[in-house]
């Protein structure tokens, strides 16, 4: 199973978060205008409300009016409408606040989306929702997106997570609980381009993932493959540091297995000769 890449992406240092942590929605959260929160009250639930604080940090309350929650944290919140409740109405009150939606701290998914650009950050919310929330992943995308986000102890934190092992195998270790404020960058891969002419059903230049690593024989398959005349031997031109270097491979053993196959660069030009009989 491959690892979670954890890097910090300023230079006082390194700082990890395990996928299993609980580090979103963290009772420390404070509650902001535009939030939107629930209110339960198990002694009356005609109390009960879904809110979303006005500009000026306040929701309104059956019974009780209005209440300023603005800077408060979720617990700090649940003790002032408790205050307000049996200091007024109730001998006793049990109160919960949870915030439902972020209205004022957006999480931004970036980069290889159908629809790049904010979206609400509703509690629980994975990388895997946000993504959906964004209209999903469009062709091109890279091997690696990264959350950035800020850390408890106030620090830019990066993670790196494998895309594959998040959207294609599922990984459930790998599909990160969000935080309000977070950032997810899904880069555009680069693709290497080669030049593959001779013997191939559709010579001309090609494209490749640089994730993949190609080789010799992933650019001839994507050049349609050799054609019936074609030999058993290719030559990969290869210019580095201006220098000219040539390389020839029997592409049939590399097929079978019997060679290892070769390793392309950026601006390499593959000719699969003619075979002689």
């Amino acid at each position: 199973m491959k690892r979670l890449i954890f890097a910090a992406v300023i230079a006082l240092g390194i700082a990890g978060i395990s996928p299993a942590q609980e580090t979103p929605f963290g009772s420390d959260v404070r509650i902001g205008p535009r939030d939107i929160i629930d209110i339960k009250v198990v002694q009356d639930d005609k109390l009960n409300t879904h809110a979303t604080v006005s500009d000026d940090g306040q929701i309104t309350m059956p019974l009780i009016g209005k209440v300023d929650v603005s800077g408060l944290s979720q617990r700090q919140a649940e003790a002032r409408i408790k205050s307000i409740l049996e200091s007024r109405f109730m001998t006793h009150a049990d109160v919960s606040v949870q915030i439902a939606e972020f209205g004022n701290k957006p999480i931004s998914v970036v980069g290889a989306v159908t629809h790049p650009g904010s979206i609400g950050a509703t509690n629980n919310m994975t990388l895997i929702q946000a993504i959906t929330q964004a209209g999903g992943l469009v062709a091109g995308y890279g091997k690696t997106l990264y959350v950035l986000r800020t850390g408890p102890n106030g620090l830019s934190e990066q993670i790196a997570i494998d895309i594959e092992e998040l959207m294609v195998s599922g990984n459930p270790d790998v599909n990160l609980p969000l935080a309000p404020n977070d950032v997810i960058n899904i880069p555009m891969e680069v693709p290497m381009t080669v030049y593959v002419f001779g013997e191939v059903t559709h010579p001309g230049p090609v494209q490749l993932k640089r994730s993949q690593n190609p080789t010799l024989l992933q650019a001839i398959a994507a050049a349609g493959g050799p054609t019936d005349r074609a030999s058993k031997m290719a030559t990969i031109k290869r210019i580095s540091n201006g220098k000219s270097q040539n390389i020839r491979a029997n592409y049939r053993k590399l097929a079978e297995g019997t060679d290892p196959d070769v390793p392309l660069q950026d601006g390499d030009t593959i000719y699969v000769r003619e075979s002689i009989l």
